[in-house]
């Protein structure tokens, strides 16, 4: 592995390539251990960086790309959802609107209700004295024939039991021949 990092390292800095081979020969060269060690590990976060920066740099501008996207959607939603409250606590305001109309049109459908059955029961009460006054009147004069009857039965039977009391057969003769009389001149 170090081979092949070595190799595209000496591409891409003929100049340095030489050196890390001579830092990694085990001590055996100009540095001490420690300092080869130092070199070695600057030159590979050297080569780290070179390899992943541009990876690195297109993550992080596809996730600067992708966030700016959501927060973009996030506005919009914001503003949808915004423009939706306006609409619905307009409703609710128009809500409230209707609710008194309903309200007075239903105080007034039951004030004109009330007045109709009054009329009704109004109506309903003449026909009913009418209907009573005849009904009255009707018993009144049945009554008044019922008692003229009644008088004239009294009467007859009275006289009857007058004439009988006081009427002897002499006066019965002299009727009887009376009454033959007008009968004889009427035919």
């Amino acid at each position: 592995m170090r081979h092949l990092q070595f190799n595209s390292f000496r591409a891409l800095h003929p100049v340095i390539a030489p050196l890390p081979l001579l830092l990694l020969s085990g001590g055996e060269g100009l540095l001490t251990p420690a300092i080869a060690k130092t070199i070695n590990l600057t030159i590979f976060i050297v080569l780290f960086y070179l390899i992943i920066r541009k990876p690195v740099r297109q993550m992080f501008a596809d996730r600067l790309a992708s966030v700016r996207e959501t927060l973009e959607r996030a506005v919009i939603e914001k503003d949808a959802a915004t423009r939706k409250m306006a609409e619905l606590d307009a409703r609710i305001d128009r809500l409230g609107d209707e609710l008194k109309s309903i309200k007075s049109r239903t105080a007034e459908e039951a004030a004109a209700e009330h007045a109709r059955i009054e009329a009704e029961t109004e109506r309903e009460l003449a026909r009913i004295r009418q209907t009573a006054q005849r009904e009255i009147e009707t018993a009144r004069q049945v009554a008044l024939t019922d008692l003229r009857n009644f008088a004239a039965n009294q009467a007859v039977d009275l006289a009857e039991q007058l004439i009988r009391r006081e009427m002897k057969s002499e006066d019965d003769a002299r009727l009887i021949q009376r009454v033959g009389q007008e009968l004889t001149k009427v035919n």
